[in-house]
């Protein structure tokens, strides 16, 4: 490594040296580091001037493909952040780490072998993800095994990482293998395993530090997918908890809640919505209804009319279902849509009173799809609505109770009106 010994003194701050001046004192360390050289073996400046040279040159050259190892390590660690996402599939982003590692690291064959994320899940063989020349899984572990006989007979031990430039194992005697643990903290996820052929060059210290480096990133990757799926699932369990509670309290709405979600993000779609704001939409129309946990059964069963204290009962809901979800973050961004899906463009609705534009987007659209399904489903009282009837009653509320734009969407679909009205869930039968 180069190693310059500055004497000269300077009153110039380093952060001021121009490229000039820095040249000069290169120079001048190269003068007085030749004079050294000369002093300490008794020859010529010149002779010793050339020697310092070679030195010079040699250490930056070694310098300079230490920099271009270190330079194609970040550069290739950060093309593989930059597509990473905690939606992606594992597999796939283990493929694609192979393919780009495999332009630094070049080999024969690489596998990756991913552990099940579910501990409890016992598999006949890994989940091996291979790169380059197919590989037969007996085969591997023949490889596999005659490595770690050659590291207990080399070493007297078998390590994590398990390195085979040359080995009398029959079954290693053209080939060079290396093992690298895939792990995160106490966490085991699983190893990776590349095979070169005797002909390609042995595995050195740079290939393994550019693997360690690449491999710690896939696992921390690995470790916060996993959790991620792991609170998506949970988050999901609630979801379902809840309609099923809601579903087993008002028997002749079950289903409602799923229908309202469905129809709002088809109506999402149409509209121009993201992605991301079509899945919250499918979210808030699973939940809109939840507040009516907190209703009475005499009044949310009643087969007639309402009183007006009643009614005002059920206008309850949508605050009640924002007070239940407003505890739980993952449920923080659907609360407008909760509380606000029964406010009227005009201003006429309730809880608040909002109008027009000042109605969250979501709520406007759950507000038609509610409404669409409450037409359309049997009620103890009522038979559906026919789609004759249910459009007439959105043109006259177009702009009116419901935002013109969602009506819109909904009307000139004549495909989608037909089927949700005609896939709804019938209420159940009762006894005589």
């Amino acid at each position: 490594m180069v190693r310059f010994c500055m004497t000269v003194t300077s009153t110039t701050s380093n952060t001021d040296i121009d490229p000039l001046h820095a040249s000069v004192l290169a120079g001048v360390c190269v003068a007085e580091r030749a004079a050294a050289e000369a002093a300490r073996v008794g020859t010529a400046t010149e002779d010793a001037m050339e020697r310092v040279n070679k030195t010079l040159v040699n250490d930056i050259e070694q310098l300079s493909i230490s920099l271009s190892d270190k330079f194609e390590e970040i550069r290739l660690i950060h093309d593989l952040t930059a597509n990473l996402e905690l939606e992606s599939d594992a597999d796939d982003i283990c493929i694609d780490m192979l393919n780009q590692l495999s332009v630094c690291v070049p080999w024969k064959t690489a596998i990756v072998e991913l552990c099940p994320a579910d501990a409890e899940c016992v598999a006949d063989e890994p989940d091996r993800l291979i790169v380059g020349q197919p590989i037969s899984s007996q085969e591997l572990d023949s490889m596999i095994a005659a490595s770690w006989r050659h590291a207990a007979k080399t070493d007297g031990i078998v390590r994590d990482i398990t390195i085979v430039n040359q080995s009398d194992e029959p079954r290693l005697n053209n080939h060079r293998l290396m093992i690298l643990p895939i792990h995160r903290g106490g966490t085991h996820l699983g190893r990776m395993i590349s095979i070169r052929t005797l002909d390609q060059p042995e595995f050195t210290t740079v290939d393994i530090d550019l693997v360690r480096s690449v491999l710690m990133m896939l696992s921390m990757h690995l470790v916060n997918q996993r959790q991620y799926i792991e609170m998506q699932s949970m988050l999901e369990g609630m979801v379902r908890s809840l309609a099923s509670a809601l579903d087993a309290k008002d028997a002749y709405t079950c289903g409602h809640s799923s229908r309202v979600a469905d129809l709002a993000v088809a109506l999402s779609r149409r509209l121009g919505m993201t992605q991301q704001d079509s899945d919250s939409l499918q979210l808030a129309g699973i939940l809109h209804d939840i507040g009516k946990i907190g209703i009475d059964d005499s009044v949310l069963k009643k087969p007639g009319a309402l009183t007006d204290e009643e009614f005002d009962q059920i206008k309850r809901h949508p605050v009640l279902g924002y007070e239940i979800l407003k505890g739980i973050r993952p449920f923080r961004h659907i609360l407008p849509a909760v509380r606000h899906h029964h406010e009227s463009w005009d201003g006429r609705g309730y809880p608040d009173g909002l109008s027009g534009d000042n109605i969250p987007r979501a709520a406007q659209i759950l507000a038609v799809a509610d409404s669409f399904d409450a037409m359309v489903s049997d009620r103890p009282y009522r038979r559906g609505m026919p789609l004759d009837k249910v459009r007439k009653i959105f043109r006259e509320g177009r702009g009116k109770q419901w935002a013109s734009d969602v009506v819109d969407a909904l009307l000139s679909n004549e495909e989608l009106m037909i089927r949700f009205a005609e896939n709804y869930q019938a209420p159940p039968e009762t006894d005589p």
